[in-house]
């Protein structure tokens, strides 16, 4: 059901596609004292986007990636995973706003020693864990876990792999098939990188404890010129510590680089490639 927030958004976007009645949106500029330059914004905003108010209702999408969330965190807490959201809804709930945008997914770090574990506790939770595939930028096919919470497929939980070291270094597993032949690239991030990205102070949403990155992790992940990323870091720049900031982005240069190994040799190979070994010449795309 469209609520009042939908209808002024439904509204604004009608007028400047123009498809809606002046009178309509004239009105609404009088009753809202709305300036005509903030409602143009909001509109190309949902233009950039590709969003169509008519179509989706903000609230509706709201309700339900708080839901899958919520439910997710749940999970997590219950069974000792270990976890680090990365999401843009994270440009929201960390400074303690509310969502402004259309969410059409969540994205998570777990840890590989809780994989297991956490594929045989989902389904219980009204989740399901898949193996899908998708495009690297090298022309690779990546192996990517995805969830997904009941029958909310259009939202799924992408789940980023990694492995904490005894150091607090932390190497996270990206698992691609290339002509066939199965291979990890891993990435590394230093104790002082782990330390300045991912916190281990809880948060907390509907009263649901919850871990994520920093907010300067966040920033640097977003930082480019996707126009949902440079709407998300316009809410919590004025939050951001410059000098953590600043330090993250000089640890993160020293970093050391890439490398990328057979995945035979990787503890997980099983795990992650077992829906594909027999099966190397049928490679299927997941949308993303």
């Amino acid at each position: 059901m469209e609520n009042y927030e939908d209808t002024i958004d439904t509204i604004i976007y009608n007028y400047f596609n123009n498809s809606v009645n002046r009178d309509e949106f004239e009105d609404l500029l009088e009753k809202e004292h709305m300036c005509f330059s903030d409602m143009e914004a909001r509109y190309l905003c949902y233009k950039r986007m590709n969003i169509d108010p008519n179509l989706i209702h903000l609230s509706e999408n709201h309700k339900q990636i708080y839901d899958i969330f919520d439910n997710c965190n749940k999970m997590f807490n219950s069974n000792h995973i270990e976890y680090y959201y990365t999401s843009g809804i994270l440009s929201y709930l960390l400074v303690n706003k509310k969502l402004q945008r259309y969410h059409h997914d969540l994205d998570v770090f777990v840890n590989m020693k809780d994989l297991s574990n956490l594929e045989n506790v989902c389904s219980d939770y009204g989740f399901t864990l898949k193996r899908q595939l998708g495009d690297r930028n090298d022309g690779t096919k990546r192996v990517m876990l995805k969830m997904y919470y009941k029958d909310a497929i259009e939202i799924p939980i992408t789940i980023f792999m990694y492995v904490r070291q005894e150091d607090n270094s932390i190497e996270q597993n990206d698992y691609y098939i290339d002509n066939g032949e199965f291979f990890v690239e891993k990435i590394y991030n230093s104790p002082a990188v782990v330390d300045l990205s991912f916190s281990n102070e809880p948060k907390f949403h509907n009263n649901i404890e919850y871990y994520a990155i920093t907010l300067e992790a966040l920033y640097l992940s977003k930082k480019g010129n996707r126009p949902k990323d440079i709407y998300d870091c316009s809410q919590f720049e004025k939050f951001l510590d410059s000098q953590k900031l600043k330090e993250l982005e000089n640890e993160l240069v020293k970093n050391k680089e890439n490398e990328r190994f057979a995945a035979q040799t990787d503890p997980y190979y099983n795990f992650i490639f077992e829906e594909f070994m027999g099966k190397r010449k049928v490679l299927v795309n997941d949308r993303l």
